[in-house]
């Protein structure tokens, strides 16, 4: 590292005139300096904030949507029962402890709630009618049997707060007509119901929280959680979302200076320490760092979280590296994702970021620990399978995508299905990176000319 040079006096020169240009010069570099420094630090404490609450944001909603999807399970019981559920304490009890986050599964025929678990700690529910007061002739046709209506925050009748999940079932008689059977529900007790989120383990990372969602029955925003010191300074936030309703996470870092308090003393230390090497040192190497900070955030996705071009490009070397010595084999592969264009156009760019974050998680888990998965951009992703030694390996791999990307992601209630086309280069020996990665580009073109939602090997 080249550090910047140190002007010195003359021993013959007793003036001051020397002293006071090396103060002024010292002066003006640390004052600079700081100010970089202050600004790269107040970057990266905004990168970290914002990728903290959306992380924490998505564990919540994860952990909501997987405890709600109980009631579609249920549901499922009660149709294949033809409106019965036999055994339902056993079942409700085993669905339990598969469902984390739900407190109490029941069963309301005609809107009235005949069967719960746990029985002992939810006897006060049985009997409860979820219709009373509402007109069922006309609020009956207005229920949608595919969505769980997510109900909360409310004081439970069981004495805490949480939520209800309720999912409208519907069956047919004997003519074949559909009818209103009843609803089953998930109820979530706060703050159980998102304990795998932790969102505790926040302060102890420096940051104070606020959860908090709007009381369908007051209208006021209730609290949800939060941490034992409230929130100070500038605060980062993220719409949660919890079936069919968005609560509010709120995090800021905790005893935050403010910065124009920060920048007096820093420059204060400055002019103290201006003719001193080892504070010149020390503010270089915190500025350098700040940046290979920086540097590293900006090798991923800020959409997906998956790795970009640039880390993409370094990996892939390594990759062909290792291969050339003859071990193992390397593949690239050019994912493009087949109707995207059309979910973008129709439903909007939100729905669409959302089904790549999706797509993002599926392909993942198709990969092994040694593969990764990179956004190109768009809705184009490159994977690189290292460590190949048959090609019935790459292809059971390649398989596990296509099926993965074909399934159906349920955005708010309707099911959007794309595909994907993949073209594959194998490494040959001589091919470098930017060869591979067009010979793939060029084989999942093909891929789309032979009928999308396929694999195609470059020549």
């Amino acid at each position: 590292m080249r550090l910047p040079l140190m002007f010195t006096a003359r021993p013959s020169s007793p003036g001051w005139r020397l002293p006071i240009i090396v103060f002024l010069l010292a002066t003006m570099v640390g004052g600079w300096i700081c100010f970089k420094t202050e600004s790269n630090r107040r970057e990266i404490e905004m990168a970290r904030a914002n990728q903290l609450v959306s992380n924490y944001a998505t564990a919540i909603t994860r952990q909501f949507d997987h405890a709600l999807s109980a009631a579609n399970a249920l549901a499922v019981m009660v149709h294949q029962g033809k409106g019965r559920v036999t055994e339902f304490p056993s079942l409700a009890k085993y669905m339990l402890n598969m469902y984390k986050g739900a407190y109490a599964l029941s069963l309301a025929p005609d809107g009235v709630v005949q069967q719960i678990e746990p029985a002992a700690s939810n006897a006060c529910v049985n009997g409860h009618d979820l219709l009373a007061g509402m007109d069922r002739a006309t609020l009956v046709p207005t229920m949608n049997q595919n969505v769980v209506e997510f109900y909360g925050p409310i004081r439970l009748l069981q004495g805490p707060m949480g939520a209800i999940g309720k999912l409208p079932v519907f069956l047919k008689n004997a003519e074949g007509k559909s009818y209103f059977w009843g609803y089953t529900l998930v109820t979530l007790k706060f703050p159980d119901a998102f304990s795998d989120a932790r969102l505790e383990d926040m302060e102890s990372r420096g940051y104070t929280y606020r959860l908090s969602g709007k009381n369908p029955q007051t209208g006021k925003i209730e609290l949800i959680a939060a941490s034992r010191k409230p929130l100070q300074g500038r605060s980062y936030t993220r719409q949660v979302k919890v079936g069919s309703d968005e609560w509010t996470l709120e995090v800021s870092k905790k005893e935050r200076w403010q910065h124009g308090a920060r920048l007096f003393m820093a420059s204060v230390i400055v002019l103290i320490c201006s003719l001193c090497m080892g504070w010149f040192t020390y503010i270089l190497v915190g500025v350098i760092n700040s940046r290979r900070e920086l540097q590293s955030i900006a090798q991923y996705d800020a959409l997906t979280g998956l790795p970009n071009r640039r880390l993409l490009e370094s990996h892939l070397k390594q990759a062909i590296a290792g291969a050339a010595n003859g071990a193992h084999q390397v593949a690239v592969c050019f994912l493009d994702l087949d109707g995207f264009k059309e979910v973008n156009d129709s439903l909007g760019h939100a729905t669409g970021d959302y089904l790549l974050q999706q797509m993002s998680l599926r392909l993942h888990n198709c990969m092994r620990a040694s593969d990764m998965l990179a956004r190109f951009g768009g809705d184009e992703f490159v994977v690189v399978l290292n460590e190949l030694h048959t090609i019935d390996e790459c292809e059971r791999i390649l398989a596990r995508m296509i099926k993965a990307a074909q399934e159906a992601v349920d955005i708010d209630g309707k099911q959007v299905v794309v595909s994907a086309s993949i073209g594959v280069a194998m490494y040959q020996p001589g091919l470098g990176h930017e060869e591979l990665m067009q010979r793939a580009d060029a084989a999942m073109y093909r891929a789309k000319q032979l009928g999308k939602n396929k694999y195609v090997f470059a020549d």
